[in-house]
């Protein structure tokens, strides 16, 4: 290690920032406070307050986070918080609509009131049925209805008896039958005979002389013009009588339902659209009163005595006037059922806003459906069978729904419609797959003065965001849940209570300041940052549980820092099988890493990759061939597809760089080959940029890199090093290679000196740092990189445009001069064959 390495090495107290114990100001969490809803997150909390502070339609809310970071829980807490100070408007039912059936009333009432009206309704239909029975039933209605009758019928059998009388005098009986009025002759003699046992029949009436029967024919049509000229007259006295008992029996039915419905009507006296409806229901009621006074059955078709025509000889019957009507009118369940209320929105009064969590979204289960039925085989439906969804639940509150449920369920446009109009309507999309057209039914649509929250993560919200042009205008407030927090007093206490917390619920011995402090600092770890700890607060209290597991099992009274530390190392060991098999690969050769030695245009990079979420770093090998042509720097990943976006702009910066340093006194004439060895996945990030520079330097200059240093970080067109991200598991990736093949005291890794704030390494490799068998190097330019990777100074541009012989800058100057030169000279614009 040259003086110039020193320069560079980073010490023992820049890899971890570590928690005074002392400094918490507890022994124990035994007796600290549970903590609260919200912790490290006073953006996402001012921007929930506006959200469900604004009354407006458009200032939905948007949680945005990612999985355990306390979004939900915060989210029902704030949105239970502020649902106290709100009262919900109304209660909602369904009701049928007497004069478009197809289309079921929805009827706004006072909150608390929804389901007394049902009540009501139900407590008046039964009170109408009685009063109708009463009346009709009574000695007094009976006499009305002689009355009122008796006239016509007077003048009814007046003409029949005359009929009668005529057809006697001609020899014929008149004789009602099912097909009509038959005119029967009489045997001879048989004219005082009651009944039909004096009438000839067709046997009898065939054996008489024919000139009798001529006789008796010119007598029937004598009794036929007289029943012609009768019956009319008799018909249009009944359909007087029907008339007269249908306005005769409206006057008491409307008379009879008078107090009850005046009643009902005072008391929802100041709703409009309700009065409507029981002005409609008080009219149905009285227009069936026939059919409720019967409970469902029809009365006999025997007239009553006192309504019936004069008895004749012939015992000639004649239709009861209200039998038509009794036959047309529908059944006493069906009318019943359509007096039936139907509660979508009921509530007590003393009732706040609901608070709705939905975690199955679907359509149905957010709009309710429509449910199908059968009525005579045929399919049915009506306002009885619109079943509520939890939008009806959550009407005038506030509905918490998952985006990437809602999104999975394809239930975007059915929440879209509700925000950006304000009401629910339940329509054909929400009835049961494969219902008849025949059962279909529009419902009035109900307002739903809802507040929407949805919660999900940046993917969730960018999908919604880039579908529909109107999310961010229904969705007027994002709260944004940061992945991170400040490492300060109230950061480090949150933990403390979390912790306390965590092990007190299951019974756990609590946590000691130690055990504490050791939480904290691998807080700090996940989020790369000696300044800030992770909000992903359910994974913190995960941590503390097992701690407090592996506390238990040992009989220890506190869950102290070294079962903290325990837990760490089996969560690494359950979740590192995947990293652990590519490092087996790597120490068998199969993957081919070097550790040791030096070689021309070849450096080892760092990456992380997640394997099913877990964080590993992975060296990586990359290598350079140069030669003289013009195609510049091109990536086999890039020319085979398998580079990403950002990895594609990072080899563009290096052509940048290059040119900007060597290519100031003739065109550079280079062809340039990068290649990361034994990748078979796609790369992206720009992280390996650096090294990649590193390569090519080496491969122009001819000089070896170590391949006992790892380097990770990008660069720019000025040869500037730049933080990147996972510096920690990059670190402890290549630290393990080289520990498991045996630590040189040569090795060490090479990382932008930017990304020392970052580092929060385990105990192991800063052991090995503190006795010099393992170095970190932080650098902020290429030039000091490459002298500590070469042992080479890169070397300083003098007043006369040269480099110093023998540095890296000189020779890289050079090697690209003899390739312009070829180039010039042969026209040759390709890879050569020539070294690197």
């Amino acid at each position: 290690m040259t003086e110039h390495h020193l320069e560079f090495e980073l010490p023992v107290s820049a890899l971890r920032k570590t928690t005074d114990p002392t400094s918490l100001g507890f022994t124990t969490t035994e007796h600290l406070e549970a903590p609260p809803a919200m912790i490290g997150q006073d953006r996402a909390r001012e921007a929930m307050e506006l959200a469900l502070g604004i009354p407006d339609s458009r200032f939905n809310l948007f949680v945005m986070g990612v999985p355990g970071s306390g979004r939900t829980a915060t989210a029902l807490a704030m949105t239970r918080e502020a649902a106290q100070h709100r009262k919900p408007a109304s209660d909602w039912v369904y009701t049928h609509n007497f004069e478009h059936a197809e289309e079921p009333l929805a009827l706004e009432l006072p909150v608390g009131r929804g389901r007394g009206f049902a009540h009501d309704i139900e407590t008046y239909v039964m009170a109408c049925r009685r009063e109708l029975r009463r009346v009709f039933n009574s000695d007094a209605y009976r006499q009305r209805r002689t009355a009122a009758l008796q006239p016509a019928l007077s003048q009814r059998n007046q003409l029949l008896e005359a009929l009668n009388a005529e057809a006697r005098a001609e020899g014929f009986s008149l004789q009602g039958t099912p097909g009509g009025l038959a005119i029967l002759p009489l045997r001879p003699g048989a004219a005082e005979q009651s009944g039909g046992a004096g009438t000839m029949t067709p046997e009898e009436f065939q054996a008489l002389p024919p000139e009798e029967q001529q006789r008796i024919e010119e007598n029937n049509a004598k009794v036929e013009a007289a029943a012609s000229q009768i019956f009319p007259q008799v018909r249009t006295i009944e359909e007087g009588m029907r008339s007269l008992m249908r306005e005769l029996d409206h006057e008491v039915a409307e008379a009879a339902v008078e107090e009850p419905s005046q009643a009902l009507e005072k008391e929802y006296a100041g709703l409009p659209e309700v009065t409507r409806f029981l002005h409609s229901l008080r009219a149905d009621i009285v227009a069936h009163a026939a059919i409720l006074r019967e409970a469902g059955v029809p009365p006999s078709d025997t007239p009553e005595e006192d309504e019936s025509p004069t008895s004749t000889e012939n015992d000639m019957p004649t239709p009861d006037p209200l039998d038509e009507d009794l036959r047309e009118a529908p059944t006493v369940r069906a009318l019943l059922r359509n007096y039936s209320i139907n509660v979508m929105v009921g509530r007590r009064p003393d009732e706040s806003a609901p608070v709705i969590e939905e975690t199955n979204p679907t359509y149905t289960n957010l709009i309710g459906r429509i449910d199908i039925g059968a009525r005579d085989g045929l399919p049915f439906t009506d306002h009885m069978m619109l079943r509520p969804g939890v939008m009806h639940k959550a009407a005038g509150g506030y509905l918490i729904i998952h985006a990437r449920e809602m999104i999975a369920s394809h239930s975007w446009e059915a929440v879209k419609r509700v925000a950006r109009f304000g009401h629910i309507e339940l329509e054909n999309g929400s009835m049961t797959a494969g219902s008849a057209p025949g059962a279909t039914i529009r419902p009035q649509p109900i307002r739903a003065d809802l507040k929407i929250i949805l919660i999900g993560d940046p993917l969730a919200y960018g999908a919604l965001a880039e579908g529909d042009p109107d999310f961010r205008q229904i969705f007027a407030v994002r709260a944004d849940f940061d992945v991170e927090m400040a490492r300060d007093v109230a950061g480090e206490q949150a933990y403390a209570q979390i912790a306390g917390d965590a092990v007190r619920k299951l019974g756990f011995p609590p946590f000691s300041s130690a055990g504490v402090a050791t939480v904290i600092d691998e807080g700090s770890r996940w989020v790369d940052d000696q300044a800030h700890i992770s909000t992903e607060l359910m994974d913190v209290g995960d941590l503390c549980r097992e701690a407090g597991y592996f506390a238990r099992r040992a009989g220890a009274p506190v869950t102290d820092a070294s079962h903290v530390n325990t837990a760490i190392a089996a969560r690494t060991r359950r979740e590192s099988v995947y990293s652990d098999k590519t490092l087996d690969m790597i120490l068998d050769g199969s993957i081919k890493i070097s550790t040791t030695g030096a070689v021309v245009g070849q450096v080892n990079a760092l990456s992380v990759q997640l394997v099913f979420g877990h964080p590993a770093g992975i060296p990586s090998r990359i290598t350079a061939r140069v030669s003289p042509g013009m195609a510049g720097v091109v990536t086999v990943e890039r020319e085979t597809e398998m580079s990403g976006p950002t990895h594609t702009k990072g080899v563009l910066v290096l052509s940048g760089y290059l040119a900007g340093r060597f290519a100031q006194r003739f065109p550079m004439s280079l062809s340039a080959s990068l290649c990361f060895e034994q990748l078979y996945s796609p790369v992206d990030g720009d992280s390996a940029s650096s090294a990649e520079l590193y390569a090519i330097l080496s491969a122009l200059a001819d000089v070896p890199i170590s391949q006992e240093v790892a380097v990770t970080g990008s660069v720019n067109q000025r040869g500037e090093v730049q933080a990147i991200g996972g510096v920690t598991q990059k670190i402890e990736g290549f630290f393990h290679l080289c520990q498991a093949r045996g630590l040189t005291g040569q090795q060490g890794v090479l990382m932008p000196a930017v990304n020392a704030r970052n580092l929060m390494l385990r105990d192991d490799v800063i052991a090995a740092v503190s006795e010099g068998k393992f170095h970190i190097y932080g650098v902020s330019t290429i030039e000091e990189g490459i002298q500590i990777l070469t042992g080479i100074p890169f070397g300083t541009l003098t007043s006369e445009g040269k480099y110093l012989a023998g540095t890296v800058a000189e020779r890289v100057l050079t090697r690209l001069a003899y390739f312009h030169d070829r180039v010039r000279q042969t026209g040759f614009m390709g890879m050569s064959g020539s070294n690197s």
